[in-house]
This record gives structure tokens, sequence and C-alpha cells, in this order.
């Protein structure tokens, strides 16, 4: 399967569906008109004759978002009404932002994000396992003689766990401090 990608970045194979062709992605919807010149076509996903934002900078401009998305055309901002496209102002464009909020697909990007990052750091953790070396980071000290570095080694394995144990008990205590301040704003 090969990846096609509609104005704004759509994956036209997860964001639209091919037996509905008419039906433009969530986010990018504003960027076609219905019933226009304009209108939105599953064929023609990533090819030039992509009509997203036709007459207002192309398929290009298209911009996603989590309220239908919008074409930028140099200084100026549209959205598909009908079968025309209406200029929107700055004024509402922000207004449109700040009421957005954590949607429930922003919660998503960021939980996908959060998980990627946990997997990448236990797969690191595993490949430093399976060559052998210790994964927790080891401050290292220069080695002159063996009696000294029986004593070094020894000295930095206590400053290092009570570096760790210093590390842990501030942790704790900013665990503490978001609990109290979500308890006092009533969040929690």
């Amino acid at each position: 399967m090969t990846y096609v990608e509609c104005a704004g970045g759509q994956d036209r194979h997860t964001t639209t569906s091919e037996t509905h062709p008419e039906i433009p992605p969530s986010r990018t919807e504003n960027c076609y008109t219905t019933g226009g010149e304009a209108n939105f076509d599953w064929e023609l996903c990533g090819t030039s004759g992509d009509r997203a934002c036709l007459g207002r900078g192309g398929k290009n401009v298209c911009i996603p978002d989590n309220q239908g998305g919008y074409c930028k055309h140099g200084d100026n901002y549209y959205e598909a009404s009908g079968s025309l496209f209406k200029e929107i102002s700055t004024e509402d464009l922000l207004n449109r932002y700040s009421s957005e909020g954590n949607t429930d697909e922003t919660g998503r990007a960021v939980r996908r994000a959060l998980n990627d990052q946990e997997r990448r750091f236990t797969n690191r953790i595993r490949e430093l396992q399976i060559m052998g070396k210790d994964p927790v980071v080891q401050r290292s000290s220069s080695k002159k003689e063996d009696d000294k570095d029986d004593d070094k080694e020894v000295h930095n394995f206590i400053g290092d766990m009570l570096f760790n144990v210093g590390i842990g008990i501030s942790f704790v205590i900013f665990l503490i401090s978001v609990c109290i301040i979500l308890i006092q704003n009533k969040i929690i």
C-alpha cells in the first residue's frame, strides 16, 4: 500500500473512506467546499488535482486542526462555508484555538508520544543490559594506583547512592507539591 497524503498532511487511507469518497478528513474539512468547485474527491488526494483551498493558495496552504482546518494564503485566512470560502479574522482564529483546549485528539497524541518515548528508554536499557553494561550512569574517576582505586570505588558507590537518594526524595517532594496544588485548585 502506498502512502498517499491529502492536503494538510492527512493520510488518505487512515483519515478518509474509500466507500464515501466525498467526505474529507475531519481535520481539513474546512479546506474543501461542499457543492462548489473545491469539493473533496478521494481519488485526487496527493495529486496536483487536489482541490483543497482552490483559488485560495491551493492544497499546500491547508492547515489542519481539530476544528476542521483552514486555508492560510498570505496574511489572510479562509474557511469553507457551503460552496464558497469566507475570510476569517485573526481574532476568530485565536478564539478557535483558545476554546479548543485539550481535546481527545490532543490527549491521544500526547499519550502516543509519551508511550513512544517510554518504549525508546526501555529499549535502550535492555540494549545496555544485553551488552553487560550498567544502565544507571556512574560517575567515572581517574585510576592511578590499585590501592587508591579500591578506596575510590567505595567512595564513588556511596556518593552515587546518596545522589540517587537525593534525586528520589526531590521527586517525591515534587509529586506531593503537585498533588497539593491540584487539590487546592479543586482539580482532584
